[in-house]
């Protein structure tokens, strides 16, 4: 505050021209080294504007901004099970071309209750995507959003202000889930996914799915998993 004034000081006009081979060379090595600094702080480590450094980004150098995904952790077999899994339906969908119509896809968002990573935070400036990831555990106190949907319906959301286990998971499949799409007209052929989350393996749950989808669901550990 130095200057009374909130507004950016001056800055001095060297390395102005972002058309400059050298000046693309400063800018490509700052972000080849630290690719998750932002162009604010770029911008007061070289003297270079905010302008020029944005430009040679995106012109010059052909980088954009990419966030990382927030992922669930995965284990070493769950590769061979994913691969078989896809194997599977892609067979399937050639004896019944409407396969993927008639399955409900069904999931639980996770607000963690110790807080959460906002991806809008994290950038990495790159050519390419870098792939970067953002590991979420299950076992965190958490509330939880359920929804389904089909190719052509929507089922939710559910929410539950309390941490998903096996007992509440098969109350809201019995009093929430089954009386909406019991009443859809391809109730018959529906089948039910839902992922390898720890309250989907309870045995009330898997004998619930059996008896209610006659053994067509997906799921760890499930008919088709």
């Amino acid at each position: 505050m130095t200057t009374g004034s909130v507004c950016d000081t001056e800055r001095s006009e060297r390395h102005s021209s972002s058309r400059s081979p050298e000046i693309v060379d400063i800018v490509r090595e700052m972000f080849t080294q630290s690719p998750e600094t932002s162009i604010r702080k770029a911008s007061l480590d070289t003297g270079l504007t905010y302008y020029t450094i944005h430009s040679d980004l995106k012109k010059e150098l052909n980088y954009r901004v990419w966030k990382p995904h927030l992922v669930q952790q995965i284990f070493p077999e769950d590769c061979d099970i994913r691969m078989e899994f896809s194997e599977i339906m892609l067979g399937w969908k050639d004896d019944w071309p409407e396969l993927f119509d008639n399955i409900l896809w069904s999931d639980e968002a996770i607000f963690h209750v110790g807080g959460f990573v906002n991806r809008h935070n994290c950038h990495y400036w790159g050519d390419k995507d870098p792939g970067m990831t953002i590991e979420k555990m299950q076992s965190q106190p958490k509330i939880v959003v359920w929804c389904g949907f089909t190719s052509t319906k929507f089922i939710g959301p559910y929410v539950l202000h309390d941490t998903m286990n096996g007992e509440r998971y098969l109350k809201m499949l019995k009093n929430f889930v089954w009386p909406v799409i019991s009443q859809w007209s391809n109730i018959d052929e529906l089948i039910f996914m839902h992922d390898g989350a720890p309250p989907h393996y309870a045995r009330t749950v898997w004998n619930w799915l059996d008896n209610n989808f006659s053994l067509k669901w997906i799921g760890r550990t499930g008919p088709t998993s």
